[in-house]
């Protein structure tokens, strides 16, 4: 059996998995049915996920992991509760830095 080292882990948005995809030219049966998978699901455009994801980063917010801004990215809460869901597994923050990241995630949805 072949030992594989993983040299590097990112996380990546459903947008961006997405694009990458829609450019391999020879998919397999398994990628052709992920990319249409993300074609009905995704709720943003790659470029607005990048956008998105600076944003979210220059917020400045220590405990905000990229794993985490990949997960708001891909469900876009626009209420109170369903960010504090997505959160609440890896990570508490304050009520405020709450509000600002549901502010900047409704300016995009």
């Amino acid at each position: 059996m072949v030992n594989i080292d993983v040299i590097e882990e990112k996380p990546l948005s459903m947008a961006e998995v997405k694009e990458k995809l829609a450019n391999d030219k020879e998919l397999t049966p398994r990628g052709t049915k992920t990319l249409e998978y993300l074609k009905a699901t995704s709720l943003i455009k790659s470029n607005k996920a990048e956008e998105l994801k600076e944003k979210l980063k220059n917020l400045d917010i220590q405990r905000l992991k990229d794993k985490h801004i990949i997960k708001i990215i891909d469900i876009l809460p626009k209420e109170m509760d369903s960010l504090k869901v997505i959160l609440s597994q890896d990570v508490t923050l304050k009520q405020e830095d709450l509000q600002k990241i549901l502010e900047l995630v409704n300016s995009y949805s």
